[in-house]
């Protein structure tokens, strides 16, 4: 009997001592606490120092990095003088280009994991209506796991059921929704050059209108949180975005009312961004329109710290990927470059500072024909009928 209540005892107490674990973990922290209390009062001293004084430590080091990190970009060589590009020749030039772009595409982290599978959905083509202008269907298609690009496309009424049309890429911005009718229902068409489909469509353009991710429920911090969530996975929120276009790409040029040859893009602002860096990787598109975008990145970004523009800021992003470094990956191809007198979002002066730049290698291609700089009277804004003044001349 008293054999029993010792193993009962022993019993009771293991269990105990498996749950009473934090308990004791806690008291052991505690007991450590109070010896280093009672031996900083009780024992001999030791140097201190101001607490400004290590605050000091910390700001000086600070500039320092700073100021070596302003060295690294001011060592960057303009775009036209690179000797990483070849312009010795076209086919040369063609090839230094395809080591550059690799590299572009090092530093978005594209494509991103699983760009290259097959896919195993379906593409869901669904006609949402039709006005005077266009015929108008969704398209939802496979890029990555889980992951589709869609978007509206547009198919003007002026065409005939079995003409091939050219197609036109027209890349909204951030604040791309036009303004809602009264019953709080969005226009898809505008009848306004300021908007990217109106233009294309009365020039006889089939048009892509493809959706890019810019609000959540947290409002803009909802597009932040995907860039960083894309860098720990070992991508970037526009290399996905960038792998969407292509995969819709390849759905639209084998359909049979779409000629494959006669590609272009156009955007404004976000628009922007996406048509200048798909284009730089996407050599089937054919003519480029960058409207409200194209500038002295580096002054745009810097004005914009700590949080502006967050997923602008990949690796590499002011060392090596200036707009004209983009942009020269555009080439030979045409490049229209649009900014607004007033735009209160990327100035004049940081366009006009840019542009000569990407101007200066068409010159050395011998292509100066091929590249414009248009400012127009307007502020963070698009010019619609420029640009297809400047994709039709070169589309032909």
């Amino acid at each position: 009997m008293r054999k029993r209540s010792w193993l009962l005892v022993v019993l009771v107490l293991l269990v105990w001592s498996y749950f009473a674990r934090p308990f004791y973990d806690f008291a052991w922290i505690a007991s450590g606490r109070v010896y280093d209390m009672a031996a900083q009062r009780l024992g001999s001293p030791t140097l201190s120092v101001q607490r400004q004084a290590v605050i000091d430590r910390h700001i000086d080091q600070g500039e320092e990095i700073l100021a070596y990190l302003r060295g690294l970009r001011a060592a960057v060589p303009e775009v036209a003088a690179s000797p990483a590009l070849d312009f010795s020749g076209k086919e040369a030039f063609a090839r230094s280009a395809e080591a550059v772009r690799e590299r572009l595409r090092q530093s978005l982290r594209y494509p991103p994991p699983g760009f290259d599978a097959a896919p195993t959905q379906p593409v869901v083509e669904t006609v949402v209506g039709e006005d005077e202008f266009a015929t108008y269907r969704e398209l939802k298609i496979p890029v990555l796991p889980g992951v589709f690009a869609t978007g509206l496309y547009l198919r003007p009424k002026s065409a005939k059921p079995d003409q091939k049309l050219p197609l036109v890429i027209s890349a909204h911005g951030r604040g791309g929704m036009p303004s809602p009718t009264p019953d709080d229902k969005l226009q898809t068409v505008m009848k306004s050059h300021r908007d990217l489909a109106w233009d294309a469509l009365r020039h006889g353009y089939a048009v892509w209108l493809p959706t890019y991710v810019h609000y959540g429920k947290e409002g803009d911090g909802f597009r932040d949180r995907l860039t960083v969530r894309a860098w720990e996975a070992g991508t970037s929120l526009p290399a996905i975005e960038i792998a969407k276009t292509v995969k819709a790409l390849d759905v639209l040029l084998k359909r049979p009312d779409i000629d494959p040859q006669r590609v272009a893009m156009m955007g404004q602002s976000y628009g922007g961004f996406y048509t200048l860096y798909t284009t730089a990787i996407d050599p089937r598109i054919r003519v480029a329109a960058v409207a409200a975008y194209f500038n002295d990145r580096e002054a745009v970004l810097d004005h914009s710290e700590p949080f502006g523009f967050l997923d602008w800021r990949f690796p590499d992003s002011l060392t090596l990927w200036r707009d004209p470094s983009v942009a020269a990956l555009v080439a030979p191809r045409p490049l229209l470059i649009e900014s607004g007198s007033q735009d209160q979002l990327f100035p004049i002066e940081g366009a006009r500072k840019a542009a000569p730049e990407i101007a200066r290698l068409y010159d050395r291609l011998g292509i100066p024909e091929r590249f414009e700089f248009k400012e127009f009277v307007g502020r963070h804004d698009f010019d619609g009928e420029a640009a297809m003044n400047f994709i039709d001349q070169h589309m032909k």
